[in-house]
């Protein structure tokens, strides 16, 4: 009995020194936050300083004008090339498009200068199909070609082409928009 007595005093001591405890670090916590002062402008969300105008739709559908009016004007420049003159109108012809050659180019000089891709070309001195954006049609010679770049320039009698005004490639950045036009043929 006199075990058990001894027992419950421990417990009684020991549960009055942990409320104890326990009320005088939330009394301490309570009058530590109480004297935090807190100021409207820590928790206010400010504009950051941007390289990016503000947007506005009507800045944004200036935007996409300028686009589009720069890939139409681009287009003018893209020409259709082929490897065989005239193709057929049946939907069943075996020949493949390999052999077609069917692939675009771009005018890079006003007097018939084409640069495209040697798989769409063929090799040097061989002779391709050029439509323009006009409807014309002219007999190319590919003037120079290499596979491993996968390049050729190919040359046709015309003059006063309008052409395209190659970039410079190290004024590129990563995560510019990039466009692809690509020109449907009519040979």
């Amino acid at each position: 009995m006199q075990k058990r007595k001894k027992n419950n005093r421990k417990k009684v001591i020991i549960t009055f020194f942990l409320i104890t405890f326990v009320w005088i670090f939330g009394f301490y916590l309570y009058t530590t936050y109480q004297n935090i002062e807190i100021k409207e402008s820590n928790y206010t969300a400010k504009r950051l300083e941007s390289t990016e105008e503000e947007q506005t739709v009507e800045k944004v559908q200036e935007k996409s004008q300028q686009i589009a009016d720069i890939i139409e004007e681009t287009t003018k420049k893209v020409v259709g090339i082929s490897k065989l003159k005239n193709t057929g109108s049946s939907i069943l012809n075996k020949t493949n498009e390999a052999e077609l050659g069917l692939g675009t180019g771009i005018i890079v000089t006003d007097n018939g200068y084409i640069l495209s891709n040697s798989h769409v070309t063929g090799e040097k001195y061989s002779k391709c199909y050029i439509t323009l954006e006009n409807g014309n049609k002219y007999d190319g010679t590919v003037v120079w070609s290499d596979e491993d770049l996968d390049l050729s320039i190919t040359k046709i009698n015309a003059k006063n082409l309008e052409y395209i005004n190659l970039g410079n490639s190290d004024e590129i950045r990563v995560g510019e928009t990039v466009y692809a036009i690509r020109k449907s043929h009519r040979i």
